[in-house]
């Protein structure tokens, strides 16, 4: 806990008991949740925990850059740890996302004299598991 105190305390976040909890529940849980997804799943641990403080603290992580808002995923928008660069893969079929590396650095040669201040890459299609099922039952989408 420690260390999720000092990252929110040098990004500017007053470190109360409830925004550290989030961030950490952010940190453990790489599903690109909801805001309405983090909130069911600490309610029961954190009962005074009310709806709006977690998407006030979830706005400020990346206001912060501490988290992504995912906002070309419809119809919510979802959150992702922002630890490292990578890229995200949404399935038409089961809406999931998933994530895959991606090498950001090597597409700042084509915006020389820009400041690039954020990137998202977004890939759309069928994902592995969705694609299977349709082959099995014949029924490619």
């Amino acid at each position: 806990m420690g260390s999720v105190v000092s990252e929110l305390e040098n990004a500017g976040i007053k470190p109360s008991y409830q925004r550290v909890r989030i961030f950490e529940y952010m940190q453990m849980n790489r599903t690109h949740p909801t805001a309405d997804q983090v909130f069911l799943d600490l309610k029961d641990a954190i009962p005074t925990l009310a709806k709006a403080t977690v998407y006030n603290t979830l706005h400020a992580l990346a206001e912060k850059g501490l988290i992504r808002e995912l906002s070309t995923v419809q119809p919510s928008t979802r959150y992702d740890y922002a630890a490292e660069d990578h890229g995200h893969f949404t399935c038409r079929i089961c809406n999931r996302i998933y994530d895959f590396p991606y090498d950001f650095d090597s597409r700042h040669s084509a915006l020389s004299g820009f400041v690039v201040e954020s990137q998202e890459i977004v890939q759309k299609g069928i994902c592995q598991a969705c694609l299977k099922k349709a082959q099995q039952n014949s029924a490619f989408p």
